[in-house]
């Protein structure tokens, strides 16, 4: 469904990403985050290029801190006319960033429901379609799976409801609602038929859905304005000096735009490190599709793929690097040797490692896009003080 590990498992690898809960924090270290950085989430560390380290834990969560720096410079601007002056000349900004956090937190709840519809719910309908309609237990399951989709669905029908949310192309949404009614007759009936239907319509769906929605989300993280933001608020924050306030919610203010700081370059080198993967995914699955009838693109292509893959994981000590450049060692070896058998497997090996960091990439930066909607209310806040 999105750009998961080429696997034969019926679920994603389990704690594979972000798990930024109740008090993440992001801190960056000096320089800018270019080749070699690593980003660590929950014990996990992702490398990104060498320099800064992204940081996620589990205490005093970033987009939160961001979010109370916001709401200390509204208190701060109802005080004070230079304040809120001094925000008016950054309206265009805050504006701009508003919509587009909003848009990527409904990108990410699109993605995250297609997610269950897979997983709590379609492939359930297989495994309990050829039991139908003769095994009583195979009845229970398609009920409660019915349960299972009428819930997505309303929630996808909210989502797309939003002011903020995508609206070309949600007739899908409508796509799933039919699948709903089909699997509801199907029951009733106890009419197999109707539901392989269902489980064709979901299908359908699901092969084109996820992977649609997966790139509107990377590409509003990519466009996300964070720099803009950051600047402007930095440029409020300096006027703050010369005026007589609060010294508390100035400081709380800094902190937020310092915190926000941050997760702009977190959110850059995850964008950065995912589209580098992606790259070595696509230029691997276009090798897997010759590999049966001719080795020959393999043997002239895996030079340059190694060259270009190799900096993400050679000399890294991270267990998946490791694991990467034995696999991708391994390859050198069979290609040395010209054992197609060893060639055709030790390439898959690799490919499946590849595969499954892209996947593990994708869904921290995922994660961290959730994360980042956190701060669309207190923009909000803010923004309702001058429009």
């Amino acid at each position: 469904m999105e750009d998961a590990p080429p696997t034969t498992d019926t679920q994603p690898p389990q704690n594979n990403g972000l798990s930024m809960g109740e008090g993440a924090q992001i801190t960056v270290g000096s320089g800018d985050v270019t080749a070699g950085d690593k980003i660590t989430a929950g014990g996990h560390v992702i490398q990104a290029a060498a320099g800064a380290t992204v940081i996620i834990e589990e205490k005093s969560a970033a987009p939160d801190a961001v979010g109370e720096g916001l709401i200390a410079l509204r208190e701060l601007m109802t005080r004070s006319n230079d304040v809120r002056n001094a925000v008016i000349a950054f309206q265009t900004d805050f504006v701009a960033a508003r919509g587009q956090v909003d848009a990527l937190g409904d990108y990410k709840d699109l993605h995250d429901l297609l997610h269950r519809l897979q997983f709590h719910c379609y492939n359930g309908l297989t495994q309990a379609a050829p039991r139908f309609p003769d095994d009583e237990m195979a009845l229970d399951n398609l009920n409660d799976y019915l349960l299972t989709l009428e819930g997505i669905i309303a929630e996808l029908k909210q989502v797309v409801a939003r002011p903020s949310a995508p609206q070309q192309d949600t007739q899908w949404v409508e796509e799933a609602a039919a699948a709903r009614v089909e699997l509801s007759t199907a029951i009733e009936k106890l009419d197999g038929q109707q539901l392989k239907r269902v489980i064709w319509r979901l299908n359908r769906l699901l092969t084109v859905q996820p992977s649609r929605i997966n790139t509107l989300l990377n590409q509003a993280a990519r466009t996300l304005r964070l720099p803009e933001l950051t600047q402007a608020l930095a440029k409020v924050c300096e006027n703050l000096t010369a005026l007589d306030l609060d010294p508390e919610k100035v400081g709380q203010f800094q902190t937020g735009v310092d915190t926000l700081a941050n997760l702009d370059k977190g959110l850059t080198a995850l964008v950065d490190d995912h589209d580098d993967w992606q790259a070595i995914d696509v230029e691997l699955r276009r090798l897997e599709t010759s590999l049966e009838q001719d080795l020959t693109e393999l043997e002239m292509s895996w030079p340059d793929l190694k060259t270009k893959a190799e900096p993400f994981y050679v000399g890294a000590a991270d267990e998946w690097a490791t694991a990467l450049k034995k696999e991708g060692d391994g390859l050198d070896e069979a290609l040395t040797a010209n054992n197609p058998l060893k060639v055709k497997r030790s390439f898959r090996n690799y490919r499946r490692r590849v595969g499954d960091r892209f996947y593990r990439v994708d869904v921290d930066l995922k994660a961290l896009c959730g994360e980042l909607r956190k701060i669309g209310g207190p923009l909000a806040s803010v923004l309702g003080m001058i429009e």
